[in-house]
C-alpha cells in the first residue's frame, strides 16, 4: 500500500490508475511462466519473447526489463537442435537483451547486463572449414551453425550494447564494458573493453582496487 500510494503522489491517481490493469496482466504472465521455468519471483517487463521454456533453467530473483528476448532454438529451417540455455539466481537485464542459444549457454548467478546486450553463441551460416556458406544463399536461409559454448561467470556485468559471441569464457566478477565485444576467454576479476574485449584492469585483494595490468 506505501508503495501505491509514493506512486500516486509522484504521478497522480490517473497514470497509477491507467497502470493497474498492464500490471496485473504482468504478474500474472510472470506467474505462469515462473512455474513452468521452476523460476520463483521471475519478473519481465513489457513484450517479452520468450520461445524453447523447456530447454531453459534460470535461477530465482530473475527480473528484465522490457523487450527481453530468451531463445533456446530447438528447431530452424527444418533442422532440430537441442540446446540448454542456463541462467542463475538474481540476474537482473535492462532493455532489450537477447539471449539466444542453439547449442549451450551457461550464465552464473548475479548478472547486471545493460540495454541492448546481445549474447549468442551461433551465426547464420558457417564461415570457416571446408563447407562454408554461400553468399548467393540469403542469411535467413542459411543454416545456424555454434563455433563454440558461452560461459559467464557469477557476478559478471555487461555494459550496454554489449555482444557476447560463441566460444567466449568470463570469469566471476569480470566487467565488460560498453560497446565491447567478447569472443575468447575473459579472466575474473578484470576490466575488459573494446572490439575484441582487451582486459584493462584487474582487481589486486591486497590492494584492494582495480589496478592496470
Amino acid at each position: 500500500m506505501s508503495r501505491l500510494l509514493q506512486l500516486a503522489r509522484e504521478d497522480g491517481w490517473l497514470q497509477l490508475l491507467c497502470r493497474i490493469p498492464t500490471t496485473l496482466l504482468h504478474r500474472l504472465r510472470d506467474t505462469f511462466t515462473a512455474r513452468k521455468l521452476h523460476a520463483p519471483n521471475f519478473r519481465a517487463g513489457r513484450s517479452p519473447r520468450l520461445h524453447g521454456l523447456s530447454h531453459m533453467r534460470i535461477g530465482h530473483n530473475f527480473s528484465a526489463a522490457d523487450h527481453l528476448w530468451l531463445e533456446a532454438i530447438t528447431i530452424y529451417a527444418g533442422q532440430p537442435h537441442s540446446p540448454q540455455l542456463l541462467i542463475g539466481a538474481d540476474a537482473n537485464l535492462s532493455d532489450s537483451v537477447h539471449i539466444a542459444c542453439l547449442h549451450r549457454i551457461e550464465i552464473g548467478p548475479g548478472l547486471l547486463a545493460g540495454s541492448h546486450v546481445l549474447i549468442s553463441d551461433h551465426t547464420h551460416g558457417i564461415y570457416t572449414g571446408p563447407a562454408q556458406s554461400s553468399p548467393d544463399i540469403r542469411p535467413a536461409a542459411r543454416p545456424l551453425h555454434s563455433s563454440g559454448d558461452i560461459t559467464i561467470g557469477r557476478n559478471v556485468w555487461l555494459g550496454d550494447n554489449v555482444c557476447v559471441l560463441a566460444g567466449a569464457t568470463i570469469g566471476d566478477g569480470a566487467i565488460i564494458g560498453a560497446n565491447s565485444i567478447v569472443r575468447g576467454p575473459i579472466p575474473s576479476a578484470t576490466i575488459a573493453v573494446g572490439a575484441p574485449a582487451r582486459v584493462v584492469r584487474h582487481w589486486d585483494p591486497a590492494l584492494q582496487q582495480w589496478i592496470k595490468p
